[in-house]
């Protein structure tokens, strides 16, 4: 009789127990275990922006070089929207430089609906006029903060360290954190080269494509022993 009393009550100790480990200290989500859920790649938002000083002839050549590379990283990073605001009280100057760089990215490629003008209210005299875009960069952790006893093992659990070095250095590398958030919309299939694959196919020939023979990676005879 004792048996049978006291074994349904170690049961329901037991299950109390593993359910407090799996939901964590307070009843919130589950303490991180595996360095893949404590290091995780993450982004956020950025802002890329250059100011440039008023001219009364409008851009100058260095301002027009920086716009440039301002493109260049605006179309690698697949921007949003450019904004480009001038000082409410820069006079003609700050007016000619910000419609003179709207039209520069406008013959480098930027669609008219994607570049915006408009006024701010500076705070001094000679503000510049502010470029901007909205951008996301990776959040990349800190590392070797503080280390715990390596041969204590008794408790089979991974040290706090290990993963962050491998999610910082994915975090340097990604060329468009913007892929961190969600991934990229896939490009179209090649339907005439679709169709072409498949006819092979069914004729029982070979799909692949033609061999580039110089890529062959053949030593040249000159050189042959």
């Amino acid at each position: 009789m004792t048996i049978r009393k006291l074994l349904p009550l170690a049961l329901v100790s037991a299950s109390l127990t593993v359910s407090a480990c799996a939901t964590g200290a307070g009843g919130g989500a589950p303490a991180p275990i595996t360095p893949t859920e404590r290091y995780t790649l993450k982004a956020e938002k950025a802002l890329e922006q250059v100011a440039f000083a008023p001219h009364a002839e409008g851009l100058s050549d260095g301002q027009r070089a920086a716009l440039g590379r301002f493109y260049q990283n605006w179309s690698e990073a697949q921007g949003g929207d450019i904004s480009i605001s001038a000082p409410a009280d820069g006079g003609e100057p700050a007016n000619r430089v910000a419609w003179a760089a709207k039209a520069q990215l406008q013959q480098l490629g930027v669609a008219p609906g994607a570049v915006h003008v408009d006024a701010y209210r500076a705070d001094k005299a000679g503000a510049p006029v502010l470029i901007a875009y909205d951008t996301y960069k990776a959040v990349v952790p800190e590392c070797n903060r503080s280390w715990t006893n390596l041969a204590a093992t008794r408790k089979n659990d991974g040290q706090q360290n290990f993963g962050c070095a491998l999610t910082a250095n994915l975090a340097a590398q990604i060329a468009n954190p913007r892929d961190i958030k969600a991934p990229q919309a896939m490009t179209p299939a090649d339907a005439g080269r679709r169709a072409e694959v498949l006819e092979k196919y069914r004729k029982g020939e070979p799909t692949a494509a033609k061999a580039d023979e110089q890529a062959g990676g053949k030593v040249a005879t000159s050189v042959q022993n």
